[in-house]
């Protein structure tokens, strides 16, 4: 009997994992109801989100620098710019 499982199609990826990090992702599965692949997943989408939602969160922030004044606005996207720019240095 074969496994028809619509999951068997999707991307596969094998990681090793220093002694106990399997158990401590289990634990913190356990408690938020998931499978250690549902938790993994729910961790990876978070730091790894979809173009998707990376283009509304810079649509949201592109309506909020509009609602301030105009000649407040080359600052506020400035250090919109300088934020990200940090983010990045410290992800690298």
């Amino acid at each position: 009997m074969t496994d028809q499982s619509p999951s068997r199609s999707l991307d596969k990826i094998i990681i090793r994992l220093p002694d106990g990090l399997k158990e401590r992702i289990r634990r913190v599965a356990e408690k938020n109801d998931r499978s250690v692949n549902a938790e993994l997943l729910v961790l990876l989408e978070k730091t790894y989100p979809s173009e998707t939602i990376i283009d509304e969160y810079v649509r949201d922030i592109a309506d909020l620098v509009k609602s301030y004044p105009d000649d407040q606005q080359k600052e506020l996207w400035r250090s919109i710019v300088d934020r990200i720019k940090s983010f990045s240095q410290e992800t690298s």
